[in-house]
């Protein structure tokens, strides 16, 4: 069933006719095959009921699939919010309530809080190192195609990034900053926190009138290892002004403590200033505030004015609904209201004879859009097994946006109302679980039915249409039709987190996927998958040889680092060891080999036609690029073909004839058979001495 086999795909014509063909087989005395015939009648009732239990059972419903892929560790993913990061402009702006929108084409992004633009940016960034400091601000330019060295090219403690501010920050407020690392598809994908190589490490500080201080910091770069969000807070000392380079202000160091690097960091784009915004469109939203004489909601919503207001008047009571007050001196259950830019707040007088308590959510406050005000009661719950519920001009729900108010009647008769949220229990068990991109609750627990259900809180979103590729631009639009666009915001990081809900299809086809995956190693190739995904290394190149009668596999590796001829370092081999030593067969050990490298020689004599000066220079050049296997495509082991060099130099166009050619191996490491040289199973070659000796035609 999980890989979608078909019992049968013949008519019912076809599995009649094979049932007919079959008769004389058990039978010599059925000789009447005509439809007349009492024994074809049930024939054909036996048929069509078997196509009917095979429909049946080709036909597995999406939830029972669903559970049977859970049994094997495979969940569906559910709707997720993509998050983008957005540059503030320099000159500051607005200030953008909770639930401000952002497009892009189509796709809606919401502000996640109150954002307040202050007026600040970078003005010049520095390397700072033993040699001095050294201007590196065209990382600004997000349009640059040079790299930076944040460390200098040999990375030493002690050595610094300083970024100069235009303008001072909020104390205690989030200061983001995103790196663009250049170079980072040669870094395995990191997969697990605990799992980072020990490279670096690296302290954030900021500038003050007692020198640098610590910032708390949160480094997705992970000194610059990948590229991603530094989250500082500045809190102690108020920033000073930074004097010790020609562009002054207020300044952000990140200092290297310990450098270890196996590849130098490079850095393509700096941007600072930056506020998180997610792709979704809340069509209603829940503001639970605590029990006071008044409550302040803030947001775009909010302003729209579609609200209901449910309080509650005993700790861990029920909600009961509040109205506006009609007038001064009225009894009841009544608030008052008043808007002003950011908002709206709400007051509750005790002369109304009715407040809520001192809980911290003692205030719902429920807030719609123009049209969902008018799709807010979803219906009865009769009681009945999986009642299905639809939700009205939505599709693809955020599961954890989505929240409902049961209604019940206490013993006076007065509505009250608790919020339930999918997988959680209300009124008499009362529980429901959600199908997000059908947008329809099914109702598991009906808790005796008779209750009513409002719609309290919904989020749509697009899901991973929302990771926007970096370097795209946000516009904020207004206007009489809501299509003027008003301003632009820029995002320099890619949008991140968005997932889109998956269908029973889909998550089948990750188990399959899934299952071809190496998770154990038992061939030599499995070994090499697994070296190669070690989280956080350049690996290039890799072979795993097996050693008959040991149960043992030799493993070469050879890293992505930028010496000539590079080695696996300490901190490379811990990690492989560590990966690779809870996937291994027990009956099976691992050794890791350092690469060899084998130099070959050359000798050949070349005649060329006419004067061409540069002959002996690109006939060594292209020798050179033959025999480099440690940057070339070749893998371990293999061969040198004489052949294939004598034919790559005949090729070159100045060669009338190659005279002699001669390949030797420099090292014990190569075996020379015949004209070619067999390399070892952990050796890789590379270029030895070459000696050319050039012949001109017509002298």
């Amino acid at each position: 069933m999980l890989n979608s086999l078909n019992l049968s795909d013949k008519t019912y014509d076809e599995l009649l006719a094979e049932a007919v063909a079959q008769i004389p087989l058990y039978s010599a005395e059925w000789t009447n095959f005509n439809v007349s015939d009492p024994g074809i009648t049930l024939l054909q009732n036996l048929t069509a009921f078997q196509l009917l239990q095979q429909e049946a059972i080709n036909d597995v419903p999406e939830e029972t699939r669903r559970k049977l892929l859970k049994l094997v560790g495979y969940t569906a993913r559910e709707n997720r919010a993509a998050t983008v990061l957005v540059q503030a402009p320099e000159r500051g702006g607005p200030i953008l309530p909770e639930g401000h929108q952002l497009w892009s084409g189509a796709i809606p992004f919401e502000t996640t809080g109150t954002v307040a633009l202050n007026p600040w940016g970078l003005a010049a960034v520095y390397a700072g190192g033993s040699g001095g400091e050294r201007d590196v601000t065209r990382l600004l330019d997000p349009a640059t195609e040079t790299v930076a060295y944040p460390f200098g090219r040999e990375p030493e403690p002690g050595n610094s990034l300083i970024c100069v501010l235009s303008g001072v920050p909020e104390m205690g407020e989030p200061l983001r900053l995103w790196f663009q690392v250049a170079e980072e598809e040669l870094r395995t994908p990191f997969t697990d926190e605990t799992e980072i190589p020990a490279f670096s490490r690296v302290r954030w500080q900021y500038w003050t009138e007692g020198g640098w201080q610590d910032a708390e910091a949160q480094d997705e770069t992970m000194g610059f290892l990948r590229s991603g969000c530094v989250t500082l807070r500045l809190e102690g000392e108020l920033p000073a002004e930074w004097t010790e380079a020609p562009v002054q202000g207020c300044a952000l160091r990140c200092l290297l403590e310990t450098a270890d690097y196996d590849r130098t960091p490079r850095l393509q784009a700096l941007a600072v200033h930056l506020f998180p915004m997610e792709q979704r469109e809340t069509r209603v939203r829940c503001c639970v505030c605590p029990g006071d004489e008044k409550a302040e909601l803030r947001g775009r919503l909010p302003l729209i004015g579609n609200l209901l207001v449910f309080c509650r008047e005993e700790a861990d009571g029920p909600y009961f609904l509040y109205r506006q007050a009609p007038a001064a001196g009225v009894q009841g259950r009544f608030y008052r209201v008043e808007e002003d830019f950011e908002g709206v707040t709400l007051w509750f007088d005790p002369a109304f004879g009715h407040v809520p308590c001192e809980a911290a959510d003692a205030v719902r406050a429920v807030c719609y859009d123009e049209e969902m005000i008018h799709h807010r009661l979803l219906g009865p719950v009769y009681g009945y097994d999986k009642q299905v519920i639809q939700l009205d001009l939505v599709a693809d729900v955020l599961p954890e946006s989505l929240l409902v108010a049961v209604e019940t009647k206490n013993r006076d008769g007065e509505a009250e109302y608790r919020f339930v949220a999918p997988g959680e229990k209300g009124p008499g068990d009362f529980a429901y679980h959600l199908r997000s991109r059908e947008a329809q609750l099914v109702i598991d627990e009906p808790g005796g039915g008779g209750c009513q259900l409002l719609l309290a809180g919904c989020a749509v979103t697009q899901g991973s249409r929302g990771n926007l590729r970096h370097c795209t631009t946000l516009e904020q639009r207004g206007g009489y039709d809501g299509t003027e666009v008003e301003a632009r915001y820029f995002c320099p990081a890619p949008g991140r987190g968005g997932v889109s809900y998956e269908s029973a299809e889909e998550l089948r086809l990750r188990f399959s996927a899934g299952m071809r995956q190496v998770s154990v190693a038992v061939r030599t190739e499995d070994y090499e998958v697994l070296v190669r995904q070690t989280p956080g290394l350049c690996i290039h190149k890799v072979k795993a040889v097996a050693i008959g009668g040991k149960n043992l596999v030799k493993i070469a590796v050879k890293p992505y680092t930028e010496e000539e001829l590079p080695k696996l370092t300490p901190e490379y081999l811990r990690q492989l060891r560590e990966f690779l030593e809870p996937r291994r067969m027990l009956t099976t050990r691992f050794e890791l080999c350092q690469p060899r490298y084998v130099p070959v020689g050359v000798t050949a004599t070349l005649s060329i036609r006419g004067m061409a000066s540069h002959a002996r220079e690109e006939a060594e050049r292209l020798l050179r690029s033959l025999l480099d296997h440690v940057n070339g495509p070749q893998d371990f082991g293999g061969w040198v073909r004489f052949n294939e060099l004598y034919q790559a130099l005949s090729a070159l166009p100045f060669v009338e004839a190659v005279d002699a050619l001669n390949l030797y191996p420099e090292s014990r490491d190569a075996v020379l058979i015949g004209s070619d040289i067999r390399l070892e199973d952990d050796s890789l070659c590379c270029p030895g001495t070459i000696r050319l000796t050039i012949r001109e035609q017509g002298r």
